[in-house]
């Protein structure tokens, strides 16, 4: 929770700025986190982190200079200390070839609409538990593996153009877990997020492995290269739409000509007219942050309307470049696709198609030709094959290497109901980030492009 004491240094020190001319941004950011993995059946890492970071942003007419100093704010020293490098870094940088738009908070915000002091505090013990009850009632004879990160973020922001302040807290989880068998080397994956404590069920991953077990009992199937009507999961989902929105709609590839979307205009076609994608800071699916890192106040963004492109994502960087309105997208976005109409079973969903490919998750993937919208993934965990609706045979690990346009533009049907994917990094400073999806999609004519002979 943010102390007195550190409110008022930032504070303090951003008024002092503010009567020197100085143009500034001070960021604080303070996550309390938590990271467990297991392998082999038992806990291989239990650590925690309690890290407090201060970021200050400086303009000096075209020239930019910023700093960073990590540990607990005890006063307005440390905060002046870390102005005084920011300015001085500022003053002797390369100018830009355009004037720098000021960083400024928009709206006082106090937020903390997702917190839960449970989580932040959850013992590790508890997250022992989940996994133990999930190893003994799904199979000691297989291997277990997975990663359970939880914890809470703060930020807190002030600008010396106003008297602003915005601030928020809130708390995230991550959980993973991989079933490999210790032979055969075929993986399932279970996945679960949310914001409370108790939102992550052993009953949950057990129930998902359970439902798949039976079928991985059976001789696996090489999928030929071709075209399949895929049955993608949410996990599935949200990689693909993270992926086109983000080599799409982003300002600056699209100023660049590096956009799969470039040559198009706000209005034109680029998708199927089931595909509807928001930015929406207050789904509930979402970790919701109702401002971004530069302090614009975010709030319904449009960005794909039944197929046709709406809005680009402008960075102040980029808007300032080229003369563009900058958009409040510095920092975690909450990407929310609209349901379809589908049936709430995705099995129903396929009857009468045949043969289908089931793939929960994507795994690898990458962009090997941004410009021409061209992703690539494996399907590795919890994939099978399905005829008519019913599952068949696990199949062997199949790489999917096809564009944006493609497999979003042939979406057969969507799932009526919608669940939150975790996107977020345990690689970084703590910023959680949830995309809201629909359970499953259609996709017709997905092209396989290699298939592995084994698991």
């Amino acid at each position: 929770m943010l102390d007195e004491t550190t409110r008022d240094a930032i504070l303090k020190v951003r008024d002092e700025a503010s009567e020197k001319g100085i143009d500034a941004l001070f960021t604080m950011h303070r996550e309390k986190s938590h990271l467990m993995r297991i392998g082999n059946n038992s806990v291989s890492l239990n650590t925690s982190e309690d890290l407090t970071r201060l970021d200050v942003e400086v303009i000096n007419g075209r020239r930019e200079g910023s700093y960073t100093i990590m540990g607990d704010i005890t006063g307005p020293d440390s905060v002046r200390k870390a102005l005084a490098v920011a300015v001085e870094k500022a003053s002797v940088s390369t100018p830009k070839d355009y004037d720098p738009i000021s960083r400024m908070v928009e709206e006082n915000a106090e937020e903390m609409l997702q917190y839960d002091e449970a989580l932040e505090n959850l013992d590790p013990g508890e997250k022992a538990v989940v996994y133990r009850e999930i190893i003994e009632k799904t199979g000691s004879n297989l291997n277990f593996s997975g990663s359970w990160s939880s914890g809470s973020t703060e930020v807190l922001l002030a600008s010396t153009k106003n008297d602003n302040l915005a601030w928020r807290i809130g708390t995230d989880q991550q959980f993973t877990c991989v079933l490999k068998h210790p032979e055969r080397k075929w993986e399932l994956a279970s996945f679960q997020t949310g914001w409370q404590a108790g939102e992550v069920k052993a009953e949950n991953t057990i129930e998902s492995f359970n439902w798949l077990l039976p079928i991985y009992k059976n001789p696996g199937f090489r999928v030929e290269p071709g075209e399949y009507t895929v049955l993608f999961g949410s996990q599935a989902v949200a990689e693909i739409v993270g992926m086109a929105i983000g080599t799409g709609m982003s300002g600056r590839g699209y100023e660049e000509g590096m956009n799969w979307t470039c040559g198009k205009k706000p209005g034109d076609s680029i998708l199927s007219d089931k595909i509807t994608v928001v930015d929406d800071p207050t789904d509930m699916n979402t970790f919701r942050f109702g401002f971004d890192m530069t302090g614009m106040t975010r709030n319904v963004f449009p960005i794909v309307e039944k197929g046709r492109m709406m809005n680009l994502f402008y960075d102040l960087a980029t808007a300032a470049k080229y003369g563009k309105k900058p958009t409040p997208h510095s920092g975690s976005a909450s990407v929310v696709v609209s349901p379809g109409d589908g049936p709430e079973c995705p099995m129903e969903a396929v009857k009468g198609m045949g043969r289908v490919l089931y793939i929960p998750a994507l795994h690898y993937t990458h962009i090997p030709n941004r410009s021409k919208g061209i992703f690539t993934g494996s399907s590795r965990f919890s994939a099978v094959l399905l005829e008519n609706g019913e599952m068949v045979s696990p199949i062997f690990s199949s790489r999917i290497t096809d564009t944006f346009q493609n497999v979003l533009g042939n979406v057969a049907v969507l799932a009526p109901w919608c669940t939150s994917v975790n996107g977020s990094s345990t690689y970084d400073r703590r910023m959680p980030e949830a995309a809201s999806v629909p359970g499953y999609m259609v996709a017709t004519g997905v092209k396989i492009t290699d298939s592995a002979e084994s698991f």
